[in-house]
Formats: structure tokens, sequence, C-alpha cells
């Protein structure tokens, strides 16, 4: 190995130890802590994640990622008409009038795409897009970071997959075979390969 990719190796193992010692803001879910679709959020988010829910009381104007875990076709077309109905959507709407982004995990609209009137169905998008321009939309939910990768070989096309998907780290079972090019890679883009 020649100095200058050992300096490389090493400044970006520095890099990435200094990462881990930083602190990531608390995840606000706007909901049920005994709510099944909260507790979906949640596992969604990962091990690690700091989430909170409304007992802690976080203040609108706070910084955090907030999720509202099913947005009904009532609670939908309140928000689009700047009206809360309940605690949890007063919570969502003081979020957006403070300027914060609120990501939605599943909208119950979309449950009645094959079977609901075009012209409902449209209304419906309407609405979504109109509370996207007021900073509530749906969560990205293709992107994770940590994902499981359940092949006997890992090869570099699986990592850069991997982090394509947001991947920051990858989950292997234990015996999984992984190709010296797939840990370069992984180390490159400063992804953590975790066995277990």
């Amino acid at each position: 190995m020649d100095v200058e990719k050992l300096v490389k190796a090493i400044a970006q193992e520095v890099l990435r130890q200094m990462g881990e010692g930083e602190r990531k803001e608390p995840t606000f879910i706007i909901g049920e802590k005994s709510c099944p679709k909260c507790q979906k959020a949640v596992k969604h988010l990962g091990k690690g994640a700091e989430v909170i829910f409304p007992d802690a009381a976080p203040e609108a104007h706070e910084t955090l990622r907030r999720i509202v875990p099913y947005l009904s076709i009532r609670h939908m077309s309140e928000l689009a008409a700047g009206r809360a109905d309940g605690p949890f959507m007063e919570l969502t709407l003081a979020a957006l009038l403070a300027g914060q982004r609120v990501e939605v995990m599943e909208f119950e609209y979309k449950r009645y795409s094959e079977t609901a009137p075009e012209g409902l169905m449209r209304l419906f998008e309407e609405q979504e897009a109109k509370l996207a321009s007021f900073g509530l939309a749906a969560m990205d939910l293709s992107r994770r970071e940590t994902v499981r990768i359940r092949k006997p070989l890992v090869t570099d096309a699986d990592v850069s997959e991997a982090e394509a998907r947001g991947a920051r780290e990858l989950l292997l079972p234990e015996g999984t075979q992984v190709t010296p090019l797939a840990v370069e890679r992984a180390r490159d883009l400063g992804m953590t390969i975790t066995r277990g």
C-alpha cells in the first residue's frame, strides 16, 4: 500500500469515528406510543434512532424530524383546508405553521386507488399536492440507514445498490462472504458492514 492510500484510509477512518460521536436529532412521531402504526414507524427508523412522542411536548419551532404514521382522509381534508381536527393534527398544523417539514408514512386514500372513481382520486391527489406545498409530504420509505442483505456472497454491486437506497450500514448474516472489492467500496462510501 502506498503512502497516499494509507493517508486516505486513515483520514476516512478518523472521519467515520468522528461521525459516530455526533448526536442525531430525535424523530418526533405524532401519534400514540402504543399505536401499531407508530410502532411501525419506530421499526422503520431502525435501532439506535432516538424517538419522541407527543408526551415529550416538543415546541412547534424545534427542528426535529416529524412523522405522521397515518393520515386519514378526514385529517388530510382538514389540513388541506388549514384546519386541525384533534390534538395530533393540531401538533402537525402548528409545526407546518412554524415552517417545519412533516413526513407522512401512509395516506389512507391510497388504499382505494384501485376502486375509487377517478374524480375522487384526483381530488385526494390535489389535496396531497396542496399539503406538500405546506411542507407535509410522503415519507421516502425506500431509503434506510441500515440495509439487511441475505445473500451468501456480497459484491461491490450489492454495496452500490444499498448506497443508492441511502444505507450507511450493511447488516449481513454470520458466514456471509464479502468480496474485497465490496469491502473497499463500502469503506470508500463510509458504510459500515455489520454481521449478526
